[in-house]
C-alpha cells in the first residue's frame, strides 16, 4: 500500500519524467516485440549521420527515444528519474521539458557535427547529460544547498569519467548534452528560460 502511494505521489509531482520514461519504454517495445514492424521503426528513428546529411533531420530528435538494448534503456531511465526528479521539483514543468529535449537534440547535433558520417547513435544519455550540465552550472554559481551540491558533484564527475571509460559510449552526445545543459543552467539562473 505504501509503495502504491509512493508511486502515485511520484507521478503527481514528476509528471514529465513519468511521461518521458513511458515514451522510452513504449518505443523500446515497438522496436523489440515482433508484433510491431520493429525493424522499420528502428531504421526510421536511429541517428545515422550520413542520412541526416542527406536531409533526414528528424533523426536529430528521434534517437533520444530509441535504445539499443534493455540495459541501455534501464540505465537511461534510472538516470532520468534520479537526476531529472531533482530538477523537475525545482523548476517549472515546461522549463524541465525544454531543457531535456533541447539537450537531447543538441547532443545529436553535436554528434552529427563531430562524429564520422558513418556514425550511428541512439539513446537518451545526451538529454540526461544536459540535466547534469544544468546542475554543474548551479553548483558553479553556488545556487544549491551544500549537501545536494556535494552529492551532485560526485555524480557529475563519475558520469564524465565513465563517458571516457566505457566502450560503445557516444562521447559526442554526452559532451554536447552536458555543454548545452551548462548553457541552460546559466539561462535558468538569469531567469530567461
Amino acid at each position: 500500500m505504501y509503495q502504491s502511494r509512493g508511486l502515485k505521489n511520484f507521478i503527481q509531482t514528476h509528471p514529465v519524467i513519468f511521461i518521458l520514461v513511458g515514451i522510452n519504454i513504449l518505443f523500446f517495445l515497438f522496436i523489440t516485440l515482433p508484433i510491431f514492424p520493429n525493424r522499420w521503426i528502428a531504421e526510421k528513428m536511429i541517428g545515422v549521420n550520413i542520412l541526416i546529411a542527406n536531409g533526414e533531420w528528424w533523426r536529430l530528435v528521434t534517437p533520444i527515444f530509441i535504445h539499443s538494448n534493455f540495459n541501455h534503456l534501464l540505465f537511461n531511465c534510472i538516470s532520468l528519474v534520479i537526476i531529472g526528479s531533482l530538477l523537475e521539483e525545482r523548476k517549472k514543468k515546461s522549463t524541465f521539458l525544454l531543457v531535456y529535449l533541447s539537450s537531447g537534440i543538441f547532443a545529436n547535433v553535436f554528434t552529427y557535427i563531430f562524429a564520422p558520417l558513418t556514425f550511428i547513435h541512439v539513446g537518451a544519455s545526451g538529454a540526461v547529460f544536459g540535466l547534469l550540465g544544468v546542475f554543474a552550472m548551479l553548483i558553479y554559481l553556488n545556487k544549491l544547498p551544500y549537501q545536494l551540491k556535494n552529492s551532485l558533484l560526485v555524480i557529475i564527475i563519475l558520469a564524465l569519467l565513465f563517458t571516457f571509460m566505457e566502450k560503445n559510449t557516444n562521447i559526442y552526445a554526452h559532451l554536447g548534452g552536458f555543454l548545452w545543459g551548462c548553457l541552460c543552467g546559466f539561462l535558468i539562473i538569469r531567469k530567461t528560460i
